[in-house]
């Protein structure tokens, strides 16, 4: 049995992806669960990762778990799982258009050794990981962290919940966690036309008791709150050609870092730098997106 670092609970996704210049790539293997979970693992975590998938999923796009050494004892299948289509606009906004998707999970898709990891990332597509099963796991050890992307962010379906629905289960699940991180487009995905700033944002979660929250921002950086004080974090330049996943990767080259004991900005710069290289390359969840160390490191230096 896996005694993990890391546990991800998530769904996996079959992904086409057709990009603003007209290039299509697809299926490939996507979700935040995949990029975390596989970042996690290429940055020194053992990770264990928790989802559903479809029987026609393609044997094929999980390989790469195990390359990293992901443990997948709780990747249960099923007849329907989730697939989509991601589509860029000239502006690099992006719209998702679900297919199919798997079913909630729930406590008993958890293998029992997965419990007592040292933190469980709660990374859904589209509120998959429902309040239920959050208040089911508070019990155990673990600390929660959660990605906002599929709690109203950016990769939840459009027009499903009303902005006020979205931020009532928002102010429901935050209890939960000991970490939050979004993106940029998750903060005005789940604010709308009432977003707040990134900096708000954040002072926000600091009042509703969460120790440390973080937005990422794209090529302008990312933010990290902790006690209360805001540090900026810059990101690294490189030659960008495919964005997807890059927020995903970001957070798991962090919590691989964090939980290692590195302190949040320390954690932040490393996973900035990882990130950074991640987008030079393309092909959906894949071993050889995912830097190596020296890589990471070296970026670091310039």
């Amino acid at each position: 049995m896996c005694k993990c670092d890391l546990v991800v609970i998530g769904h996996l996704l079959k992904e086409r992806i057709i990009f603003a210049d007209g290039r299509e790539i697809g299926p490939v293997l996507g979700g935040p669960a995949a990029y975390s979970s596989v970042a996690a693992a290429q940055a020194g975590l053992k990770v264990g990762l928790v989802s559903v998938i479809g029987r026609d999923m393609p044997d094929d796009l999980l390989d790469v778990f195990g390359e990293a050494g992901v443990d997948m004892q709780g990747v249960q299948k099923d007849d329907r799982g989730t697939e989509n289509r991601l589509v860029y606009d000239n502006a690099g906004n992006k719209r998702l258009e679900f297919l199919n998707k798997a079913r909630l999970l729930k406590v008993g898709d958890i293998p029992e050794a997965y419990l007592d990891a040292r933190m469980l990332l709660i990374c859904p597509i589209d509120y998959e990981v429902p309040l239920s099963l959050l208040e089911e796991l508070l019990p155990h050890n673990a600390d929660m962290a959660v990605d906002l992307g599929g709690y109203g962010g950016a990769s939840s379906q459009a027009g499903r919940l009303s902005m006020q629905e979205k931020l009532c289960y928002l102010d429901e699940i935050i209890p939960c966690f000991k970490l939050v991180k979004g993106s940029r487009e998750d903060v005005q995905s789940l604010f709308e036309g009432n977003k707040p700033a990134d900096e708000g944002f954040l002072a926000e979660m600091a009042e509703k008791g969460v120790p440390l929250s973080i937005v990422t921002q794209g090529s302008a950086g990312a933010l990290v709150q902790e006690g209360g004080e805001i540090s900026r974090i810059p990101s690294f330049t490189g030659n960008a050609i495919d964005t997807t996943g890059a927020g995903d990767s970001w957070f798991g080259a962090f919590l691989a870092e964090y939980i290692r004991g590195r302190n949040a900005c320390e954690a932040a710069v490393f996973a900035s730098a990882f990130a950074s290289i991640m987008v030079e390359r393309s092909g959906g969840v894949s071993l050889r997106r995912m830097p190596a160390r020296d890589e990471v490191e070296k970026r670091m230096k310039i």
